[in-house]
C-alpha cells in the first residue's frame, strides 16, 4: 500500500471542514468579541460608506409657498486586495519510517498526525489575525513587513483618537484618571459616535486605579486630600466609582502569540481602548477566496463548492523526492475598519 493509498481517506474537504470547526482560542478576544467576522466571496476587501443629510423643514406664513428642499447624499467605496497567508508542515522520510505507515495501527497514527498538523495550522492563522487586529485597533493601520511582503492598509484613524494620559496613572497622587476618561468620552461624544460599550485593557493598566487619589476621594466623597483615607480600594469600590461617573465597564486582555519563536503581546499593557457597540458597522475581519480555494472549485467534480470557497482552506499532498507528506493552510483574511473614528486608544501608564 502506497502513501497515496493511505491518504485517500483524508480528503481536502474533510481537512477543511475539520479546520473550520476549530474555535478561536478563548483569550483571542479581538476575534471573539471585538472584530466580527465577515465571509465574502471576493478577493478584495471593500468598505462602502453612504448616507444622506436631511435639513429641517421650515415654518411658513399662510398664503405663502412651501420652500423647495434639497437632496444631499453621499456614497464612497474603498477597496483593496485581501492579503493571503499560510504555511506548510511536512512529515519527512525519517518520521514516516518510524511510523512504519504500512501497518494498520500506524496508518491511523499517520492520519492522526495530519489532523494534529491541521490544528497547528489553524492556530497559526488565528494567531496572525489576532496580531493584525491589534495592529489595526491601535492606529487604524495594518502594516505588514514579513516574508518578503511589505504593504500597508491605512483606514484613516484620526490623530485625536490616539491620546496619552496627562499624567501616567501610576502616579497615584497627581494623576486624575476620572478627569482623563470623562474628557476622552466627551471627545467621542462630540464626534457623534456611539457611546463605548466597554474598555479593553490590561490588569497592569487597571491596577493603579485602586490606589489613585482621585478614585479614593470620589469613593469617600472627600474634598480635601488630608481627609481622604489612604486605604487601597477593593474591586467593588473601584467599580462603584466608575458607575458613579458613568464610565464604561472594563474587560481584561492578555493574549500573546509567538512570532518566529518569540512570545509577543498583541496589545501593549499601557493601552486603554474604548470599544464601540454595533461593531459590524465599525470594523470586521473579512475572509475571502484564495488561489487554493479557487483551484478546488474547478473541474467537473470539485473538491468544494464555490459558495464554500471563502475561509480557511487546508490541502495535503505527497512528493517522492524527497519522500514527504505535507499539509498546507491558506487564508485570505484581514481586519478592515469602516469607521476609524469610532474608538479611542489611550496610553495610560
Amino acid at each position: 500500500m502506497t502513501i497515496q493509498d493511505l491518504l485517500k481517506d483524508v480528503s481536502v474537504k474533510d481537512l477543511t471542514t475539520f479546520a473550520r470547526a476549530i474555535p478561536t482560542p478563548e483569550d483571542f478576544l479581538l476575534q471573539r468579541v471585538v472584530f466580527p467576522s465577515l465571509t465574502v466571496n471576493e478577493v478584495k476587501w471593500r468598505i462602502r460608506d453612504n448616507g444622506r443629510y436631511v435639513n429641517t423643514a421650515k415654518y411658513r406664513a399662510y398664503d405663502t409657498s412651501v420652500p423647495i428642499a434639497s437632496r444631499e447624499a453621499w456614497s464612497n467605496v474603498r477597496e483593496g486586495a485581501l492579503i493571503e497567508m499560510g504555511q506548510k508542515l511536512v512529515v519527512g522520510e525519517q518520521e514516516q519510517l518510524l511510523l512504519d505507515a504500512e501497518r494498520g495501527a500506524d496508518q491511523d497514527r499517520l492520519i492522526e498526525l495530519l489532523y494534529d498538523d491541521v490544528e497547528r495550522h489553524v492556530e497559526s492563522v488565528y494567531s496572525r489575525l489576532e496580531l493584525a487586529a491589534g495592529d489595526v485597533l491601535l492606529d487604524g493601520k495594518l502594516s505588514i513587513d514579513e516574508n518578503r511582503l511589505i504593504t500597508e492598509a491605512d483606514y484613516g484613524m484620526p490623530a485625536g483618537n490616539r491620546v496619552t494620559a496627562a499624567v501616567p496613572w501610576t502616579d497615584s497622587q497627581n494623576s486624575d484618571p476620572i478627569a482623563d476618561e470623562l474628557g476622552w468620552l466627551q471627545y467621542l461624544d462630540d464626534l457623534g459616535v456611539p457611546e463605548p460599550e466597554f474598555v479593553l485593557t490590561s490588569k497592569k493598566a487597571y491596577a493603579p486605579l485602586a490606589n489613585n487619589q482621585a478614585y479614593r476621594a470620589a469613593f469617600y466623597q472627600s474634598v480635601s486630600p488630608s481627609t481622604t483615607p489612604t486605604a487601597t480600594l477593593n474591586p467593588a469600590q473601584v467599580q462603584s466609582v466608575r458607575a458613579t461617573y458613568g464610565l464604561p465597564p472594563v474587560r481584561f486582555y492578555k493574549a500573546q502569540v509567538r512570532v518566529d519563536g518569540v512570545a509577543r503581546k498583541v496589545l501593549p499593557e499601557s493601552a486603554w481602548i474604548y470599544v464601540p457597540p454595533q461593531r459590524e458597522r465599525w470594523a470586521q475581519i473579512q475572509w475571502g477566496r484564495t488561489w487554493d480555494s479557487l483551484n478546488l472549485t474547478r473541474g467537473t467534480n470539485p473538491a468544494i463548492l464555490r459558495e464554500d470557497a471563502p475561509g480557511l482552506i487546508v490541502t495535503r499532498g505527497v512528493q517522492t523526492d524527497p519522500g514527504q507528506i505535507w499539509t498546507k493552510v491558506a487564508a485570505a483574511a484581514m481586519p478592515v475598519m469602516h469607521t476609524p473614528d469610532g474608538h479611542l486608544v489611550a496610553s495610560v501608564i
